[in-house]
């Protein structure tokens, strides 16, 4: 018992850290190749993006490469479809090498319908995309039974219409087990690196912090779990938020999942279903957007080596 009012007392500290921010601060500015912020995996869409502290999958090359450390050799795709022309395209593969865990992982995102004009007017020239494209080599080792810990070395790629820069990041993660098992401890840092010129402008990584927690309940009543976990996270040149999220596990086959974000102004509540059968796991994230401007899918399929 006293280990459940622990998870729940940093639950409360991050929502009401998150909330201090909020009311505190405004948005500073932006960041650029913002499609490192938005995340890969339905099952993390479906929690809310409360992952840092539970990944243990391919997606832990994006989320934490500690997490790898849990991974068995496995194939992850994720396809997302976003707002208007807006996709994501995640590919990871992973496996046992070097007393510890490696990964490769490629991450696309694409916005196509630019619309281009010389001078202003009603009707644009023509259309044009932007591209985005981090390609990352993950590694993940034990430092002892109750810490975990990985590295993440992305090369980056950006081009908007005839315009392109190159650069690189490091990703960083550590998982602890204080306790036991059931509780997990995380800090990430990500997205720390440089880009190159794009038309003599510097772009500003997303450089990102996160903590997390997470707690895995046995519900021997019905043979499932629930699994809730918890992130505080604060992007370089934005406000500090927080996610949270639940996982129902019937029998470890069925999930049903359901999360939460703060700080968002756009998108707040998520949810998701996931079944595994054998070797092969199916994973759908939904995410409403408020103010009508649509939803987003989230599709996951994963494949153990």
């Amino acid at each position: 018992m006293q280990r459940v009012k622990t998870v729940f007392f940093f639950m409360i500290v991050i929502l009401f850290s998150t909330n201090f921010s909020v009311a505190q601060t405004g948005n500073a500015g932006a960041t650029g190749l913002a499609f490192l912020k938005l995340g890969v995996g339905a099952r993390a869409g479906g929690m809310g993006g409360a992952f840092s502290a539970i990944s243990d999958d391919a997606t832990a090359t994006f989320w934490n490469p500690a997490g790898l450390t849990y991974s068995r050799a496995q194939v992850a795709f994720t396809h997302t479809e976003w707002l208007q022309d807006i996709t994501n395209e995640f590919l990871a593969i992973t496996f046992p090498a070097f007393r510890g865990t490696l990964g490769l992982s490629f991450y696309t995102n694409s916005v196509g319908g630019i619309e281009r004009r010389l001078n202003p007017s009603e009707e644009p020239i023509g259309t044009v995309e932007a591209n985005d494209v981090a390609l990352g080599l993950s590694y993940a080792t034990s430092i002892s039974s109750s810490l975990k810990a990985g590295l993440t070395v992305k090369y980056l790629y950006e081009k908007i219409f005839i315009e392109s820069a190159a650069g690189y990041a490091f990703d960083f993660g550590l998982i602890l087990q204080p306790f036991s098992n059931p509780l997990q401890l995380a800090v990430v840092a990500q997205n720390f690196g440089s880009m190159d010129k794009l038309r003599a402008e510097s772009i500003n990584l997303p450089k990102t912090v996160r903590l997390g927690i997470s707690y895995l309940f046995a519900l021997d009543g019905i043979g499932g779990k629930v699994l809730l976990a918890a992130d505080g996270v604060k992007v370089i040149e934005t406000d500090f938020r927080g996610s949270f999220g639940a996982e129902l596990q019937f029998k470890s086959q069925l999930a049903v999942r359901v999360g939460y974000q703060t700080g968002l102004s756009r998108q707040a509540f998520g949810g998701g279903l996931g079944l595994k059968m054998n070797r092969y796991h199916l994973d759908y994230g939904f995410i409403p957007f408020d103010s009508n401007f649509g939803d987003t899918h989230r599709f996951s399929f994963a494949l153990d080596l």
